[in-house]
């Protein structure tokens, strides 16, 4: 497959468009994707930390058990018998 290069955005073709059902299934997928991501913690309010490095120890802490969550479903929904690694 050649390389055809561009010396500015205009001389690009414009990308096919997408239309119907696999449209809408594409942005399901992204949707999907960014309610599993971005879940956040269900703590409602303001939390105060005492210092810098006390509220990045918190966001460490919440990253990884959201990982560990994330974790946990994938391999549930990926059914017994099933491992990685």
């Amino acid at each position: 497959m050649p390389v055809v290069r561009y010396r500015d955005v205009s001389e690009m073709p414009a990308p096919p468009p997408i239309e119907g059902e696999d449209l809408a299934a594409r942005i399901r997928a992204v949707w999907r994707r960014a309610v599993e991501l971005a879940q956040l913690s269900p703590r409602p309010g303001v939390t105060r930390f005492r210092s810098l490095e006390e509220a990045q120890e918190a966001r460490e802490q919440e990253t990884a058990q959201r990982m560990r969550r994330i974790r946990r479903e994938r391999a549930r929904a990926a059914g017994p018998g099933t491992s990685r690694g």
